[in-house]
Formats: structure tokens, C-alpha cells, sequence
């Protein structure tokens, strides 16, 4: 019998999306950094409690996306649209994975917004990827929960790596955001998945939704593993 070859995590075929969405974020920092001289023109691209639910610029929860505030900023999420883009594409294409990233992007800035405006009563501001690229990372560990990646230096399979991303921005929204940091659309790109899945099709969501049962098993094997251990 012949053996299977495994597919490279980074081919051709998966590397669209994230070459793509990875140069637009890169241009959109550029072109504000050298070429837009009025800070207010920038400011209504900007996802704001008054820009959305005051003025109806309902844009900016794409739009906002796009923007960030150093390179160190832009790095990180673009390391992220990588590693996790590139995953997703493999399994859903180029156009489901923009879906994904999209629809992530849109409801981790709205809901986020939403909590922040009418139930926490803050006015914060909203810039950057994460929330679309914390639904790539939702997507990737329900699609190839298993696979090995390197981009936190120690080889991780993705589902551990998703759940300690998510472990870390609920604690960091807990512990108030002092970081100055939206782990609340963090979160809410995380859970994205959840309404996304449901504008897929029957396939992809039965491939999703296996995904979510591994992780619940692995996961409470992992909790009762560690309670044998602890006694």
C-alpha cells in the first residue's frame, strides 16, 4: 500500500487569502503614516461609539480593521493572518475564508461596541485585525486541531494555542483591559464562528462542528488528566 503524503500547511493552493489581506492591511498603514496629514481624516475610518451609533457610519467596523497603530501592531496580526489564514484556506478556499475573516471582522467590532457603549458605558475606540484574525484562529482549530505550528517558537498543535489565546483575553478582559488592549473583541471574534457557520454550507459545517466536539473531548481529557495527576 502507498503512503500519504500530508499537505504542506503553506502551498500555492492556501496562500491567497492571507498574501492578499496581508498586503491591503500593510497599504492601508502606509498610505495613513505618509500620505493622510489631517488626523480627523483618519478618525472617521475609526471604529467609535460616535462614529457608529452617533453619525451611522456603520463603515467602520470594516474599515477600522484596517487600521493600526504601530508596526509592532500590524506585525502581530499579520503573523496571525498567516499562519491561521493559510489554514482555513486550505480547507474552505479563498472566497469562505474572506467570508470567515469578514464576518469575524464585522462582529467582533459591532458587538464589542455594542457591550462597551450600552452595558459597560465606556467609549472606546476599536482599531486593528485581531478580531477577524481571532476568527481565523476559531476556524483553524475546528478545521486542524492537531496541526503543529511554530510562530510562538515552541511547537504547539493549534487547538492548545487557541485555548490559551482565549484563556488569555478573558482574563485580560476580566482584569479590565488595563493593557489597552480589546480583548472583548478578541472574544467576541473568537465566538464569531458560531453565526458564521450557519451562512456555510452543510458540509463545512459538519466539518466545524466534528471539529468542536474533538476539542471538547480533548479538552476534558485534558482536565481530567491534570485532576489524576494533581491528587
Amino acid at each position: 500500500m502507498g503512503s500519504q503524503k500530508k499537505t504542506p500547511t503553506f502551498t500555492i493552493n492556501n496562500m491567497l487569502f492571507p498574501i492578499l489581506v496581508i498586503a491591503a492591511n500593510i497599504f492601508v498603514f502606509f498610505y495613513f503614516k505618509n500620505h493622510v496629514a489631517d488626523p480627523k481624516l483618519i478618525q472617521q475610518f475609526i471604529l467609535t461609539p460616535e462614529n457608529v451609533f452617533a453619525k451611522g457610519r456603520w463603515y467602520c467596523v470594516i474599515t477600522s480593521g484596517f487600521i493600526h497603530k504601530d508596526m509592532s501592531h500590524l506585525l502581530f496580526n499579520a503573523v496571525g493572518i498567516l499562519i491561521f489564514g493559510s489554514v482555513a484556506e486550505k480547507r474552505f478556499g479563498f472566497f469562505k475564508t474572506l467570508f470567515i475573516y469578514i464576518g469575524a471582522l464585522a462582529l467582533s467590532m459591532f458587538f464589542s461596541t455594542f457591550v462597551y457603549t450600552f452595558i459597560m458605558h465606556k467609549n472606546v475606540g476599536i482599531i486593528g485585525a485581531s478580531g477577524a484574525v481571532m476568527g481565523l484562529m476559531s476556524c483553524a482549530i475546528l478545521t486542524d486541531p492537531f496541526l503543529i505550528t511554530f510562530e510562538t517558537i515552541i511547537p504547539l498543535p493549534l487547538m492548545l494555542k487557541g485555548w490559551m489565546f482565549f484563556y488569555a483575553d478573558i482574563h485580560g478582559f476580566l482584569g479590565g483591559e488595563t493593557d489597552r488592549v480589546s480583548h472583548l473583541a478578541h472574544l467576541f471574534g473568537f465566538l464569531s464562528i458560531a453565526v458564521i457557520i450557519y451562512f456555510l454550507s452543510k458540509n463545512d459545517r459538519k466539518i466545524l462542528l466534528t471539529g468542536l466536539i474533538v476539542n471538547i473531548l480533548s479538552f476534558s481529557a485534558f482536565l481530567a488528566f491534570s485532576e489524576y495527576v494533581a491528587k
